[in-house]
């Protein structure tokens, strides 16, 4: 019989159609509901529900148009609005799993959706901060022990989100660690990338609001301009914060900084932004895997990232973990960087860790393996 799920997810995000593309030849029959407020479907789940592939994907009718709209509704009804529409579509659809990916907004929604006693099984997918950040909030803890408790299966990125799964909670199956967002291509991590020693470029992660702390990032590259004169900054998916004290920077200290907005980078190119960075810098309060520090790794880049990225499950030697999110502490890390960067073998150790424990089809075949149980 062919299987039917439920995925409550973000509708624009390339995270979502990442996942959902691993299962293109499944005989799988995808019913998509919106957790977020988005205003538009990305392009790549936009060619997944339009393509021919053994799986369909199809979106909850007139979905593309209330994301938006319901999702301010229900910040003053806890939900009600999008539960009580995927309770419906439990009923008409008759899934055998519904699958949460994000708690914050999918996971929530789907513990309120779901009847004590329903023949649909619950698979909650953590996103990055859904347990590590906001677990720290009372309102937060009790949505997450709920949600646990109702959910059947868990999965996540990291091993230190299971053991916190567990702490709040959670009795039913964990799942696989696996990045949420899919491995990468055998052809992309057999493409020769320049060595490091002809690179001349710094990745910055540029995005500084909520967990995002970009601006301490070139507050550091500012205390230590002298020392980079000989590189080009590059600072990607900038907001206009961001964007504005890099131009100052630039100004004060002559350094050559390049700077692209939000979104403005496609996926290959910021590949290619990573394949030519000596150094990665990336900074956050919270995460699961950073995406960037997985990319960065591929492209063989010596990542300097946040502790809080789990990235101690990823590099050891070959990368720097920053645990003090000041300017003192991350220019330090900027320099270590800089300073593995002179060793080929940081680079070489990072695409391999990559090809073991990230390869697409490797991935693909663990993911697939969510349905069947």
């Amino acid at each position: 019989m062919r299987k039917r799920i439920l995925v409550i997810c973000m509708y624009d995000s390339i995270h979502s159609a990442r996942w959902l593309s691993q299962f293109q030849d499944q005989d799988i029959e995808f019913l998509l509901f919106p957790s977020s407020p988005h205003r538009k479907v990305h392009k790549n789940l936009k060619a997944l529900v339009a393509g021919n592939s053994k799986a369909s994907y199809k979106l909850f009718p007139l979905s593309k148009f209330f994301g938006l709209p319901l999702w301010i509704a229900d910040k003053f009804v806890d939900n009600w609005f999008r539960s009580t529409l995927v309770k419906s579509a439990i009923r008409s659809f008759k899934p055998q799993f519904v699958h949460a990916m994000e708690l914050q907004n999918a996971g929530y929604i789907a513990a309120k959706a779901l009847p004590s006693k329903s023949s649909a099984k619950l698979i909650a997918t953590n996103w990055g901060s859904d347990i590590f950040w906001f677990q720290q909030f009372p309102k937060h803890r009790d949505k997450l022990k709920h949600l646990l408790s109702v959910a059947d299966y868990y999965s996540c990125e990291c091993n230190r989100d299971v053991a916190l799964a567990k702490s709040l909670g959670f009795q039913g199956q964990v799942m696989p660690v696996i990045p949420n967002a899919g491995g990468f291509s055998k052809e992309l991590l057999s493409k020769p990338v320049p060595l490091l020693t002809d690179r001349k470029v710094i990745a910055i992660k540029g995005y500084h609001g909520w967990v995002g702390r970009a601006k301490i990032a070139l507050e550091a590259v500012e205390a230590i301009a002298t020392e980079l004169k000989a590189y080009l900054l590059v600072v990607y998916s900038a907001n206009r914060g961001t964007i504005t004290l890099a131009k100052q920077i630039a100004k004060r200290t002559g350094l050559d900084i390049t700077i692209f907005g939000k979104g403005k980078l496609t996926h290959n190119q910021v590949l290619e932004l990573f394949a030519n960075a000596k150094i990665y810098v990336g900074l956050s309060l919270s995460d699961g895997i950073s995406t960037s520090l997985l990319e960065s790794m591929a492209m063989g880049a010596i990542p300097v990232q946040t502790a809080t990225a789990c990235c101690d499950e990823w590099f050891t030697e070959s990368g720097v973990k920053v645990t003090e999110i000041t300017v003192e502490g991350v220019q330090k890390a900027i320099l270590a960087g800089l300073k593995l960067a002179e060793n080929q073998t940081h680079s070489d150790r990072n695409r391999e860790i990559i090809r073991t424990k990230a390869d697409a089809d490797d991935v693909a075949k663990i993911a697939q393996g969510f349905y069947n149980l």
